[in-house]
């Protein structure tokens, strides 16, 4: 009888806490772009519904509550309903490099620049070429978006703390009204260092954290680089290295990496059975970034991780369904609500004991597939490997700009 009282009184409690997070964030939502988002290859792999899975050093980045997962699933002596679930008490890892680039793009400016190599060697061989500029304007103004990417995670049961980097321009051409043009639509760099903690109430039913994140952000507007106003240096010069010269100059700007944000992130997480687990977390709040207001980047989400299989035993076995309605406030390109919708699934799988673990990932993000694939070698060396899409249109559907991201790091 005072098990069930508990049971309704701590189900109370978290339906008064769900509309105190989303008020405060709604509270502030009527803001500016949104706030650094560290690229996390798991959670996007699986369609970005993440925030009630939560259960790794990505809690972080999703929903600081998941922390509190960590050493307690699998853990069967403090948890023994989910004692079936992989168990998982320290996570560290330090990526060293990850690349996005939108392969479909690169490959055909690739073909196009291999057709019509001859003609950037200098100008005259330029104004020559009869079909450049019809072949050029398949790609005009069409940014190609790119990115490098690095960083670190440390979490433990409750404890978490990153850092991370994000650079990320967008080169296009421009057919010109006489000759082409190279431009730049953008250059942004974040720098982000983050920390969270988390904790626990009524029989471990309801995980709520908090987290701060510090963080950086230089931008660079739009800037071109018109070939007719470019010098040749009497031909010591090829094209080539006129525009590399430009952007070289332009690049010198970021040396001032502007103020420094600060904001808090906050999460809960509600384990209605072992199978089933709601979340709901807000990131970026109080944002502010270059005298700029940032949305806060407010979640919720549904995750099925069903008992029957998992395993926890030689033969580690992850397996977890989810649900997410993501970001929903923000609407600065007037997205349909379909764009707020990530679902997907993960399958993980120990291949080799103490040798070898793999993950598949799949699933749906703003209307668009994604896909990934993981795997871990003597659980130091790792490598990750997912493809999604974002919406480079005003509306769902308009036109998919969709990325293929690796990283290889080491961790334990």
């Amino acid at each position: 009888m005072q098990k069930h009282m508990n049971t309704r009184q701590s189900e109370k409690t978290m339906f008064r806490i769900l509309p105190v997070l989303g008020a405060l964030a709604f509270a502030l939502g009527a803001w500016g772009r949104s706030g650094p988002e560290h690229r996390t290859l798991r959670p996007l792999a699986m369609g970005n519904a993440f925030v009630a899975v939560a259960d790794d050093k990505d809690a972080m980045h999703y929903n600081p509550a998941g922390l509190n997962l960590m050493g307690r699933l699998g853990n069967s002596n403090l948890r023994p309903q989910m004692s079936r679930y992989p168990l998982d008490k320290f996570d560290m890892h330090m990526d060293f490099l990850g690349t996005a680039i939108p392969v479909d793009e690169a490959l055909d400016i690739l073909n196009f620049y291999q057709d019509h190599q001859n003609s950037f060697q200098n100008m005259n061989s330029l104004q020559n070429d009869s079909s450049l500029v019809s072949d050029l304007s398949a790609f005009d103004r069409r940014p190609v978006k790119v990115a490098v990417l690095h960083g670190g995670e440390l979490a433990m049961h409750n404890f978490g703390m990153a850092y991370w980097a994000d650079a990320q321009m967008a080169p296009y051409a421009d057919v010109g009204v006489l000759l082409p043009q190279a431009g730049v639509d953008f250059i942004q760099l974040d720098i982000v260092g983050q920390i969270a903690g988390a904790t626990s109430y009524f029989d471990d039913r309801l995980s709520v954290g908090l987290g701060y994140r510090m963080a950086k952000r230089e931008v660079m507007g739009n800037f071109q680089v018109a070939l007719t106003d470019l010098s040749n240096d009497n031909g010591r010069k090829t094209i080539q290295e006129s525009i590399q010269d430009s952007v070289d100059q332009k690049l010198k700007e970021f040396g001032d990496l502007g103020s420094v944000g600060h904001a808090i992130d906050a999460g809960v997480l509600w384990q209605q059975t072992p199978d089933l687990r709601f979340g709901m977390a807000v990131q970026n709040l109080f944002m502010v970034l270059n005298h700029q207001s940032l949305t806060p980047d407010l979640t919720m989400g549904v995750a099925y991780s069903p008992m029957l299989l998992e395993n926890n035993g030689r033969w580690k076995r992850k397996v977890n369904f989810a649900m997410d309605f993501e970001d929903l406030l923000n609407n600065d390109r007037n997205y349909k609500p379909v764009n707020k919708v990530n679902m997907g699934a993960e399958w993980e799988q120990t291949l080799i004991p103490w040798v070898l673990k793999g993950r598949l990932s799949l699933g749906m993000k703003g209307g668009y597939p994604t896909a990934g694939l993981g795997g871990t070698l003597f659980t130091i060396f790792h490598y990750e490997a997912a493809t999604w899409a974002e919406e480079g249109g005003y509306y769902t559907g308009q036109l998919e700009e969709r990325y293929y991201v690796m990283k290889f790091g080491v961790g334990i």
